[in-house]
């Protein structure tokens, strides 16, 4: 959460929103600060930028005090524990469409060959699409986005 202080939004962009965790279950707000604010990291990296990251923080960022994650770019990704995750939003209330309910694993499947394809065409490692780092990847590629994409306009009804 970026708190609505100068210092941080000098540092990290526009204050958070309530909006922005609206579907958050649970919701993850904290107040200790350890390191680098992600909730507007998404789109601030390619894709293999953060493949580097999770396998080595100090090769992109020299002090970084992170752990690295090395495991991510080997464990399998289970695709069908998506099903049961949706489902479980869908009831709370999260506003996914028909498609992304009746289809999620087929979804999620396209949205990793996607990031594979591109960290590739950024002369990353091959094979990563059924990987654990793609899901990773997609959720911090997110974050932050929301309050970037306006809402769209409703249609109006004709006179």
């Amino acid at each position: 959460m970026v708190r609505p202080i100068w210092m941080e939004t000098e540092r990290y962009g526009e204050y958070s929103k309530a909006g922005e965790f609206v579907y958050d279950h649970p919701f993850l707000w904290g107040s200790r600060r350890i390191g680098p604010d992600l909730h507007r990291v998404g789109g601030k990296y390619p894709h293999l930028w953060h493949v580097q990251h999770m396998e080595d923080p100090r090769s992109t960022t020299p002090r970084s005090l992170m752990p690295a994650y090395p495991w991510t770019l080997e464990a399998e990704l289970d695709f069908e524990a998506i099903r049961g995750a949706i489902a479980a939003m869908a009831k709370l209330g999260v506003p996914y469409g028909s498609d992304e309910i009746e289809n999620p694993v087929a979804l999620a499947r396209l949205q990793a060959k996607q990031i594979g394809l591109e960290i590739e065409a950024q002369q990353g490692p091959a094979g990563l699409e059924s990987k654990q780092i793609v899901a990773l990847i997609a959720y911090l590629q997110r974050l932050g986005k929301d309050i970037q994409t306006p809402p769209e306009a409703s249609p109006k009804s004709s006179p």
